[in-house]
């Protein structure tokens, strides 16, 4: 009966015994208060210094309190306590293994200089205050390769790269020896080892022993020696996370090598080749609702990001506490590979499934280690060529259940990781502790371990978090159409929220207008005819495309061979804007980059890859896909002077489509110079979209300048091109977004007019069999 004593205990129920043995049946004689059976921790801590203390569930079994010191300071000698089962807070001690009675806030120093080869620094002190500064200096013979002087931040971290001293006489360079740390070896031919280990009180991230080897560097990654209240910087994160996950994930073959240097290694797929990720989401007692509510919405965001890529990505999420949960499993495909379900599922989970508390990570690692079983036995062939990713995120340490390394060393052995050449690249485990309350070493234990990388990211707080997912999408590969980020980094030149976006400026003695226009490949734009004269067709130089950061000028101009603009002059109509469509050569081609990249084309083989739909895919089907509604949600790209900047915002429109079409184009005999038209098919042929006057919806109207801008749509984390603005029936900037209900736009229909850019384009972008009528 102990046994069942000390279980319960530890849920935080304490139940009452008798002389005879402990009885786990309610006594109706007994007359406890609910009070009386839950156990838990005083909620009076305080801290010394002038801090607060926060708790979580209420200071329940298991629940953490947490210490919050003001700017500058951090909390001594820990930053969290949890609440034990006989309703204590857990014992602090300090780095020498101490007992402190009382926490306090101490002033945010940062790691002395221990040691310097082959030079010297100054000044020597046992700790730096911020804005203190470190000086370095080689001896003769000796070149410097890092920070001649670094500065001490408030966040208790160095400025600038570690300072080396190195003659070049050996073979594997001079490693380096980071502050706060002491190196044993002093030796650097191959087979030569170093091991360095960080002074009481620090913390060893990277490689606590590198080996110099054959090919002249060394094994490992650079080590560092972190204190307990120091976190990465998002702009760290983003860039080494990001290097080797999201933002440089390349689809390529396996022998395509990157064509620059990169933060981190680069994760290779097939095109078309599969990634399975598996992402566990501590859903412990330390976890707040709030919390957890905000690291979903962060999962979330991190799941619509890596929906951008031409890559088939399967799911595997798991929650854990004391349990492991799955939210989405990898059983069922129909699931795991289509994202709506697998953020649905997300969505809808709740954390009160988990009914206990406790940190079980062991769990989550083993439920999605049988899940690999189990896929290796139904197609292991299959199974040998996915690349497994697992994106750990975490505030606590794994307090129950077994030892998690135990089991990632079985998942490795599975995918052996160890025993066959190139497999290493077949499994990545990045680990994210957010808050104070992460346990780094058991974080850095199981994290990978891979040359030249970081797997472990620690970060002050959730909301570091989702800044970091939202900026790992910076992917610059030319193939990859249509995608973009939520929101420009700041500081950055350029629009990547809209990065296909660019403006045409158009000069001539007797002409001077801007146009908009979309980047279709590194070197083609495409626009609106009547954006030029007979002018520019004849001297192409006199146009300049701005896009992103950067502008070109045109090489040649091709306008569809129908356009007419006098065509119908004959009717008296001034203006005909039939086929009102135009391609820009470039005389120099477009660096794809985050801030200039292509959109889609529907009925291209990369519309279909970024539809996720199979490749044989029709040009008919792409057209079911995006008009599926008669009204159909779609964007334009509009600039607007907002204090006293030039500013471009995405606008909403709804695309008319079957009975509404024709409502909808029929207001074109409002605008002006066609009022004298009796059948407005005249003017507003089967080639054009209409957008405006929606009963239902708000809806905004282009301007002029708009001209030649994309009308798209967004599907599968994704944009598509379906129209080019080309005239609308109101032109009033003042009410672009409460214009008149009359007011109608329209729009070249791409569907309409493939077979002309397929026969520009061909060589540049693959398109799917056209059909007969376009």
């Amino acid at each position: 009966m102990l046994h069942l004593l000390v279980a319960l205990l530890y849920t935080g129920f304490l139940l009452k015994s008798t002389s005879q043995e402990l009885s786990v049946d309610p006594d109706p004689d007994d007359e406890f208060t609910e009070e009386d059976k839950i156990i838990s921790c005083p909620m009076t801590i305080s801290i010394l210094g002038g801090g607060t203390v926060s708790y979580s569930e209420e200071g329940k079994v298991g629940s953490m309190l947490t210490y919050h010191c003001p700017p500058g300071h951090y909390p001594y000698p820990t930053i969290s306590r949890f609440c034990q089962a006989i309703g204590q807070w857990s014992a602090m001690t300090s780095p020498v293994g101490q007992r402190v009675k009382n926490a306090s806030c101490r002033k945010i120093t940062c790691p002395p200089q221990l040691e310097f080869e082959n030079g010297d620094f100054q000044p020597h002190k046992g700790s730096f205050q911020e804005g203190e500064t470190l000086h370095f200096m080689c001896h003769s013979g000796y070149t410097l390769r890092g920070s001649p002087v670094r500065n001490c931040t408030a966040d208790g971290k160095w400025t600038g790269t570690i300072p080396i001293c190195d003659d070049g006489a050996s073979d594997c360079p001079n490693p380096g020896i980071p502050t706060g740390a002491i190196k044993t070896g002093s030796h650097y031919r191959i087979n030569d080892k170093v091991q360095y280990r960080c002074q009481t009180g620090l913390l060893l991230f990277g490689s606590s022993e590198r080996v110099c080897l054959e090919s002249l560097e060394w094994s490992g990654s650079q080590p560092y020696c972190y204190s307990q209240f120091t976190f990465h910087s998002t702009k760290d994160v983003i860039s080494s996370f990001g290097a080797s996950l999201s933002a440089v994930m390349e689809v390529a073959s396996d022998d395509k090598k990157p064509q620059k240097k990169q933060f981190g290694r680069t994760i290779k797929i097939e095109k078309d080749g599969k990634l399975n990720i598996y992402i566990l989401l501590d859903t412990s007692g330390s976890i707040t609702r709030k919390d957890f509510e905000e690291a979903k919405s962060t999962v979330i965001q991190l799941i619509e990001k890596l929906e951008s890529y031409d890559v088939v990505l399967n799911y595997e999420v798991i929650s854990y506490a004391s349990k492991a949960i799955e939210i989405v499993s990898l059983q069922y495909p129909e699931q795991s590979s289509d994202v709506e379900s697998v953020l649905y599922l997300l969505t809808n989970f709740q954390p009160s499934d988990h009914n206990e508390t406790g940190t079980n990570l062991y769990a989550a690692l083993d439920k999605a280690y049988n899940m690999m079983v189990f896929q290796r036995a139904k197609q292991a062939d299959h199974f040998q060529k996915t690349r497994h990713v697992f994106i750990i995120l975490t505030d606590g340490k794994s307090n129950t259940g077994g030892n998690p390394v135990h089991v990632l060393k079985k998942i490795e052995y599975l995918l052996g990781i160890h025993s066959e050449p190139g497999r290493q690249d077949y499994l990545d485990v990045y680990v994210f502790g957010i808050g104070p309350g992460a346990d780094r070493p058991q974080l850095q234990s199981i994290a990978s371990s891979k040359d030249k990388e970081q797997h472990v990211f620690l970060l002050k707080d959730i909301k570091d978090l989702k800044e970091v997912f939202d900026q790992i999408i910076t992917d610059t590969n030319a193939n990859m159409c249509g995608i973009s980020q939520e929101k420009d980094m700041d500081g950055k030149p350029g629009n990547r929220t809209h990065p296909w976006h660019v403006e045409v400026k158009v000069t001539s003695a007797s002409h001077r207008d801007n146009c908009k226009g979309s980047i279709l490949t590194n070197s083609w734009i495409l626009t609106a005819a009547h954006c030029f004269t007979d002018q520019h067709l004849r001297r192409p130089e006199t146009v300049t495309v701005l896009y992103g950061a950067s502008s070109g000028k045109a090489k040649n101009i091709l306008i569809h061979p129908k356009y007419n603009i006098v065509g119908l002059r004959s009717k008296n109509i001034t203006d005909f804007y039939d086929y009102d469509i135009a391609l820009i050569k470039m005389e120099n081609n477009i660096t794809i980059s985050e801030d200039a990249r292509p959109i889609c084309l529907p009925c291209t083989k990369d519309a279909t890859r970024a539809l996720r739909n199979p490749q044989v895919t029709s040009c008919e089907e792409h057209e079911k896909e995006f008009f599926k509604l008669e009204e159909i949600p779609a964007f334009f790209i509009s600039k607007q002077i907002i204090d006293k900047k030039d500013v471009t915002n995405k606008k909403s429109v709804y695309i008319k489509h079957g009975h509404k079409k024709l409502s909808c184009d029929t207001a074109a005999k409002d605008a002006q110079g066609y009022e004298k038209v009796t059948e407005v098919s005249e003017v507003v042929t089967d080639r054009f979209l209409c957008t405006g006057g929606s009963q239902q919806y708000k809806e905004s109207i282009t301007c002029k300048g708009d001209s030649g801008g994309s009308l798209f749509v967004q599907k599968k984390r994704r944009f598509f091109q379906l129209g080019v603005i080309s005239w609308g029936t109101v032109n009033d900037c003042k009410q672009r977004d409460e214009p008149p209900s009359g007011a109608r736009d329209f729009h070249i229909n791409i569907l309409k007019v493939l077979p002309w850019l397929k026969a520009h384009l061909a060589k540049d972008i693959e398109f799917t069999d056209l059909p007969a009528h376009s």
